[in-house]
């Protein structure tokens, strides 16, 4: 009797765990299309950067992952989740070089060489977890930068398939730099440049803004030896930088911003940056999502404007802490030293009372 009730017992708890398993897989299949469908798109046009990187990018990541326990890996969703997860670390490391810069502007150089490597390491985080996006997208289209382009209208059949395909493409180039300013210690390969360099010829440039031919310039910039005879990789960026203006996307701008400061190149990296600002500020970005035009690219998309922006703020640092030995003065991007800029005057009775 004792051995029929344990036999018993046995016998729906292992029916009860099966059930369990009978209803992971559909729920997992339901969250992973209701993340791509709802979750996505309300993380882009919310415009808050820090809650998507840090809040939907951190938070949905282990959920997203664990998907992959009971049905195939969810590989779009994860090169969304750690695309905005990566720049949550990237603006750590932003934050840690530039205590770098100010602490060798005051002359505090051992401070220096500890911020330095506290930028490293999460430089090297990031370059982690942007090494997954592109491994993920490789994932779920194929390998990037082939003589075919992936079919783009499959499981998802929408545009934000082709989105979802150019952020994999672009945030691969991105950990590559990542892994570069970390000594190298992940290990990406860097033909993955010029791989997605040839890759952004898979997306329509009109309809993306400009950028898939500013990821090309920027990959001919970085990659000696892969321009084509006759390129101008500057004035593809300026091309590809108007036609975000027109947009009311500023991420080819903030490409061509990148591009130049890798080249070192102060003025055309000015030039961009400024470009940058006046995008953004063209756009109502405190406009509350309910009122925005929701056929308007910028309206959608905002979280990209709010990551040029960041980018651009943080290069535009850089260069007021060289001059300066502060960052760019609140609301003054666009702004440079010795142009008439706002300054900041800081009354330091006011901090003692």
């Amino acid at each position: 009797m004792q051995m029929l009730k344990v036999g018993t017992i046995a016998g729906l708890t292992g029916a009860a765990l099966a059930g369990c398993g009978l209803i992971y897989k559909p729920v997992g299949h339901t969250l992973n299309h209701y993340s791509l469908d709802e979750i996505v798109p309300y993380a882009l046009g919310s415009g808050d950067l820090d809650l998507a990187a840090c809040g939907t990018g951190m938070g949905l990541n282990q959920l997203g992952g664990s998907f992959s326990r009971v049905i195939k890996r969810p590989a779009r969703l994860m090169i969304v989740t750690n695309t905005t997860a990566s720049f949550c670390s990237e603006i750590q490391a932003q934050k840690y070089h530039l205590k770098v810069q100010r602490n060798l502007h005051n002359g505090n150089t051992d401070v220096a060489r500890d911020n330095r490597i506290v930028a490293q390491r999460w430089e090297r985080l990031t370059a982690l977890r942007r090494y997954q996006v592109y491994q993920d997208t490789v994932n779920a289209y194929g390998e990037i930068g082939t003589d075919k382009c992936p079919d783009l209208s499959n499981e998802l059949g929408t545009d934000q398939d082709q989105f979802v395909y150019l952020t994999g493409v672009l945030v691969g180039v991105q950990g590559l730099l990542n892994d570069i300013q970390a000594n190298s210690s992940v290990g990406i390969p860097q033909n993955i440049a010029a791989k997605a360099g040839r890759a952004s010829d898979c997306i329509d440039n009109q309809q993306w803004w400009g950028v898939p031919k500013a990821l090309e310039a920027v990959v001919w910039l970085s990659v000696p030896g892969n321009a084509p005879e006759g390129a101008q990789p500057y004035a593809q960026l300026q091309q590809s930088a108007e036609i975000g203006r027109r947009a009311g996307i500023a991420l080819p701008a903030m490409l061509y911003a990148l591009a130049a400061y890798g080249q070192s190149d102060m003025a055309r990296q000015k030039e961009a940056i400024k470009m940058v600002a006046e995008i953004y500020n063209d756009y109502e970005p405190g406009k509350a999502p309910d009122d925005r035009d929701e056929n308007n690219d910028a309206a959608q998309y905002l979280l990209l404007n709010q990551i040029a922006y960041n980018e651009a703020l943080y290069l535009s640092d850089r260069i007021w802490i060289d001059a300066e030995g502060h960052r760019t003065p609140l609301v003054a991007l666009g702004s440079f030293p010795g142009e008439g800029a706002p300054t900041q005057e800081i009354d330091a009775g006011s901090y003692l009372n």
